[in-house]
């Protein structure tokens, strides 16, 4: 980890779709994924939140607050718009440098990456500093596991098929 970035622990502590990010032993985020559609539920800093997903071919991510609906966040093209706030694209880092956030400048703000085994998927989460990360590594986390699942599906699917 770099300087000052904050590091954060992508865990699933359980074999059930769910996801916490821990700052330490402190609880920052928890997610909670179906396994037959899209989009989840998740909860920051005590506000509950959904995640909504649609498109098929540009897929489009928002977050929103399950009680009121106030949008806070959407990845729509690959671009983090939240409101208030310059846009983020998340892309790629390089290869075993995961994916991340980066700024107009092409300077990262948010680094990601997971780790899937056979029954859960792990990683890790830095955030520089001067970033309010809560939300935006939530996003992070979501969109790394769902990657991680597509992918496990075409292999499987390829073995199938060959």
């Amino acid at each position: 980890m770099d300087g000052d970035w904050t590091g954060l622990a992508l865990l699933q502590p359980t074999r059930k779709r769910e996801w916490e990010l821990r700052h330490g032993d402190e609880l920052v985020a928890e997610l909670h994924l179906p396994s037959l559609r899209r989009g989840g539920t998740a909860r920051v800093g005590g506000r509950d939140l959904e995640i909504r997903s649609s498109g098929v071919l540009r897929t489009e991510q928002v977050v929103v607050d399950a009680a009121t609906g106030e949008g806070l966040a959407r990845v729509r093209r690959n671009v983090l718009e939240r409101p208030g706030l310059e846009p983020a694209e998340w892309k790629s880092l390089g290869r075993g440098r995961g994916h991340g956030f980066v700024d107009g400048e092409g300077e990262p703000w948010l680094r990601a990456k997971v780790s899937s085994g056979l029954f859960r998927t792990t990683g890790q989460v830095e955030v520089a500093p001067g970033q309010d990360g809560a939300l935006p590594a939530l996003l992070a986390a979501y969109l790394l596991i769902r990657k991680a699942e597509q992918a496990a599906s075409a292999a499987s699917t390829a073995v199938v098929v060959t």
